[in-house]
Protein backbone atom coordinates (compact mmCIF):
# COMPACT_ATOMS: atom_id res chain seq x y z
CA UNK A 1 0.00 0.00 0.00
CA UNK A 2 3.19 2.13 0.75
CA UNK A 3 1.75 5.22 -2.33
CA UNK A 4 -1.44 2.95 -2.88
CA UNK A 5 -2.62 5.10 -0.44
CA UNK A 6 -1.32 8.56 -1.58
CA UNK A 7 -1.05 11.47 0.95
CA UNK A 8 -3.76 13.89 -0.08
CA UNK A 9 -1.09 17.00 -0.76
CA UNK A 10 0.41 15.03 -3.46
CA UNK A 11 -3.29 14.25 -5.07
CA UNK A 12 -4.21 17.77 -4.49
CA UNK A 13 -1.07 19.18 -6.20
CA UNK A 14 0.69 17.00 -8.25
CA UNK A 15 -2.55 15.61 -10.01
CA UNK A 16 -1.09 13.41 -12.88
CA UNK A 17 2.46 13.74 -12.14
CA UNK A 18 3.51 10.30 -10.64
CA UNK A 19 4.98 10.35 -6.82
CA UNK A 20 7.19 7.64 -8.09
CA UNK A 21 10.95 7.37 -6.40
CA UNK A 22 12.17 7.06 -9.67
CA UNK A 23 11.53 10.45 -10.46
CA UNK A 24 15.00 12.56 -11.84
CA UNK A 25 13.68 15.29 -8.76
CA UNK A 26 13.72 12.91 -6.12
CA UNK A 27 16.52 11.77 -3.46
CA UNK A 28 16.60 7.87 -2.76
CA UNK A 29 15.71 5.98 0.26
CA UNK A 30 17.73 5.89 3.29
CA UNK A 31 21.44 6.90 2.29
CA UNK A 32 22.38 6.42 -1.59
CA UNK A 33 25.88 4.93 -2.45
CA UNK A 34 27.69 6.88 -4.81
CA UNK A 35 29.57 4.32 -6.81
CA UNK A 36 32.36 6.83 -8.01
CA UNK A 37 33.63 7.92 -4.85
CA UNK A 38 32.13 4.67 -3.17
CA UNK A 39 31.36 6.95 -0.15
CA UNK A 40 27.51 7.73 0.82
CA UNK A 41 25.64 10.42 0.07
CA UNK A 42 22.89 11.98 2.27
CA UNK A 43 19.35 12.27 1.44
CA UNK A 44 18.52 15.34 0.18
CA UNK A 45 17.13 17.83 2.80
CA UNK A 46 14.67 19.78 0.99
CA UNK A 47 12.91 21.25 3.76
CA UNK A 48 15.99 22.25 6.56
CA UNK A 49 13.89 20.02 9.05
CA UNK A 50 15.85 18.21 11.38
CA UNK A 51 17.45 15.09 10.27
CA UNK A 52 16.27 13.14 13.08
CA UNK A 53 13.12 13.17 15.13
CA UNK A 54 12.38 11.81 18.58
CA UNK A 55 9.18 10.59 19.61
CA UNK A 56 8.20 8.37 22.67
CA UNK A 57 12.09 7.51 23.20
CA UNK A 58 12.38 6.19 19.42
CA UNK A 59 14.53 8.30 16.68
CA UNK A 60 13.11 8.73 13.39
CA UNK A 61 15.72 9.34 10.80
CA UNK A 62 15.26 11.27 7.59
CA UNK A 63 15.35 8.53 5.11
CA UNK A 64 13.85 9.72 2.05
CA UNK A 65 13.05 12.90 0.76
CA UNK A 66 10.90 14.02 -2.46
CA UNK A 67 10.24 17.64 -4.80
CA UNK A 68 8.33 15.74 -7.81
CA UNK A 69 7.17 19.35 -8.58
CA UNK A 70 7.94 22.89 -8.07
CA UNK A 71 5.64 24.00 -5.37
CA UNK A 72 5.48 20.01 -3.77
CA UNK A 73 8.06 18.19 -1.47
CA UNK A 74 8.17 15.57 1.18
CA UNK A 75 10.28 14.22 3.97
CA UNK A 76 9.83 10.98 5.65
CA UNK A 77 11.08 9.54 8.82
CA UNK A 78 12.21 6.06 10.17
CA UNK A 79 13.15 4.36 13.10
CA UNK A 80 16.54 2.30 12.04
CA UNK A 81 14.94 -1.31 12.12
CA UNK A 82 12.36 0.14 9.50
CA UNK A 83 12.41 0.23 5.77
CA UNK A 84 10.49 3.20 3.96
CA UNK A 85 9.02 0.54 1.38
CA UNK A 86 7.42 -1.61 4.30
CA UNK A 87 7.49 1.04 7.12
CA UNK A 88 6.07 0.06 10.52
CA UNK A 89 6.16 3.51 12.00
CA UNK A 90 6.76 6.65 9.78
CA UNK A 91 6.88 10.59 10.18
CA UNK A 92 6.40 12.58 7.25
CA UNK A 93 6.39 16.33 7.14
CA UNK A 94 5.02 17.79 3.81
CA UNK A 95 4.73 21.36 2.20
CA UNK A 96 2.47 22.41 -0.49
CA UNK A 97 3.03 26.12 -2.30
CA UNK A 98 0.02 27.48 -3.51
CA UNK A 99 -3.35 28.90 -3.04
CA UNK A 100 -4.38 26.44 -0.77
CA UNK A 101 -5.31 26.17 3.04
CA UNK A 102 -5.63 23.26 5.42
CA UNK A 103 -9.32 23.24 5.63
CA UNK A 104 -9.17 22.38 1.91
CA UNK A 105 -7.15 19.56 2.40
CA UNK A 106 -8.92 18.17 4.90
CA UNK A 107 -12.30 18.21 3.12
CA UNK A 108 -10.61 16.47 0.22
CA UNK A 109 -9.34 13.93 2.27
CA UNK A 110 -12.67 13.33 3.96
CA UNK A 111 -14.04 12.68 0.62
CA UNK A 112 -11.17 10.46 -0.22
CA UNK A 113 -12.09 8.28 3.33
CA UNK A 114 -15.20 8.22 2.42
CA UNK A 115 -14.92 7.39 -1.04
CA UNK A 116 -12.90 3.89 0.40
CA UNK A 117 -15.60 3.01 2.55
CA UNK A 118 -17.43 1.12 -0.24
CA UNK A 119 -14.65 -1.36 -0.74
CA UNK A 120 -12.93 -0.85 2.64
CA UNK A 121 -15.06 -1.80 5.69
CA UNK A 122 -11.82 -0.33 8.04
CA UNK A 123 -12.20 2.90 6.57
CA UNK A 124 -12.59 5.93 8.93
CA UNK A 125 -11.58 9.18 10.70
CA UNK A 126 -11.96 11.31 12.86
CA UNK A 127 -11.60 15.38 13.22
CA UNK A 128 -11.00 18.04 15.79
CA UNK A 129 -9.09 21.60 15.60
CA UNK A 130 -6.57 22.45 18.00
CA UNK A 131 -7.72 26.23 18.87
CA UNK A 132 -3.99 27.24 20.35
CA UNK A 133 -1.64 25.67 17.47
CA UNK A 134 -3.91 26.48 14.66
CA UNK A 135 -4.02 22.67 13.33
CA UNK A 136 -6.43 20.76 12.13
CA UNK A 137 -5.92 17.45 13.46
CA UNK A 138 -7.37 14.22 11.00
CA UNK A 139 -6.58 10.62 12.74
CA UNK A 140 -7.57 7.56 10.06
CA UNK A 141 -7.73 3.48 9.32
CA UNK A 142 -7.28 2.19 6.01
CA UNK A 143 -6.68 -1.11 4.73
CA UNK A 144 -5.61 -2.84 2.00
CA UNK A 145 -5.66 -6.43 0.73
CA UNK A 146 -6.38 -9.88 2.10
CA UNK A 147 -4.66 -12.58 3.79
CA UNK A 148 -0.92 -12.65 3.98
CA UNK A 149 -1.29 -9.31 1.70
CA UNK A 150 -3.10 -7.38 4.00
CA UNK A 151 -1.82 -4.24 5.08
CA UNK A 152 -3.75 -1.85 8.08
CA UNK A 153 -2.79 1.40 8.42
CA UNK A 154 -3.65 4.00 11.12
CA UNK A 155 -2.32 7.63 10.83
CA UNK A 156 -2.67 11.24 12.43
CA UNK A 157 -2.24 14.08 10.17
CA UNK A 158 -1.77 17.43 11.45
CA UNK A 159 -2.76 20.34 8.76
CA UNK A 160 -1.85 24.07 9.12
CA UNK A 161 -1.69 26.96 6.81
CA UNK A 162 1.78 27.82 6.24
CA UNK A 163 3.67 31.56 5.37
CA UNK A 164 7.36 31.94 4.89
CA UNK A 165 8.98 35.24 5.89
CA UNK A 166 8.77 36.38 1.96
CA UNK A 167 5.00 36.19 1.84
CA UNK A 168 4.63 32.49 0.01
CA UNK A 169 1.44 30.59 1.68
CA UNK A 170 0.29 27.50 1.21
CA UNK A 171 -0.02 24.44 3.84
CA UNK A 172 2.74 22.00 6.06
CA UNK A 173 1.50 18.71 7.02
CA UNK A 174 3.15 16.88 9.94
CA UNK A 175 2.00 13.42 10.21
CA UNK A 176 2.46 10.02 11.93
CA UNK A 177 1.88 6.55 10.44
CA UNK A 178 1.59 2.96 12.13
CA UNK A 179 1.30 -0.38 9.86
CA UNK A 180 0.46 -3.69 10.61
CA UNK A 181 1.10 -6.37 7.76
CA UNK A 182 -0.32 -9.96 7.21
CA UNK A 183 -0.46 -11.92 10.25
CA UNK A 184 0.82 -9.24 12.56
CA UNK A 185 -2.27 -7.11 11.41
CA UNK A 186 -4.41 -9.49 14.26
CA UNK A 187 -2.11 -7.88 17.07
CA UNK A 188 -1.83 -4.71 15.25
CA UNK A 189 -5.78 -3.52 15.40
CA UNK A 190 -6.06 -4.60 18.99
CA UNK A 191 -2.98 -2.31 19.72
CA UNK A 192 -4.47 0.76 17.92
CA UNK A 193 -7.87 0.29 19.23
CA UNK A 194 -6.00 0.49 23.21
CA UNK A 195 -3.47 2.79 22.88
CA UNK A 196 -4.56 5.22 20.11
CA UNK A 197 -5.31 7.73 22.72
CA UNK A 198 -2.16 7.62 24.16
CA UNK A 199 -0.43 7.75 20.98
CA UNK A 200 -2.53 10.68 19.69
CA UNK A 201 -1.01 12.56 22.70
CA UNK A 202 2.51 11.64 22.29
CA UNK A 203 2.18 12.55 18.61
CA UNK A 204 0.27 15.92 19.02
CA UNK A 205 2.59 17.00 21.93
CA UNK A 206 5.79 16.95 19.41
CA UNK A 207 6.78 19.99 18.46
CA UNK A 208 5.82 20.04 14.69
CA UNK A 209 9.28 20.90 13.08
CA UNK A 210 10.38 24.12 11.62
CA UNK A 211 10.30 24.50 7.95
CA UNK A 212 13.28 26.67 6.00
CA UNK A 213 12.73 26.22 2.09
CA UNK A 214 16.05 25.61 0.47
CA UNK A 215 16.34 28.07 -2.64
CA UNK A 216 16.70 26.06 -5.91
Amino acid sequence: MKKAILPLLTLMILGSCSDSKTDTKESSKGEIENSQSNKVAPVENYLNTPELIKLNGTDFTLSWSSHPSENYYKQEYVPSDNVVEKYKEMIAVELVVGDLTAKDAVNQKIQEIEARKATDRVSNYALKEDTETKELILDFMMSEGAGESTILEWNVYRYKNYEDAGGNKGISLFSLSKRGYGIDVAQFGPDIRDNRPRYMVEFLALPRPSINLKKQ
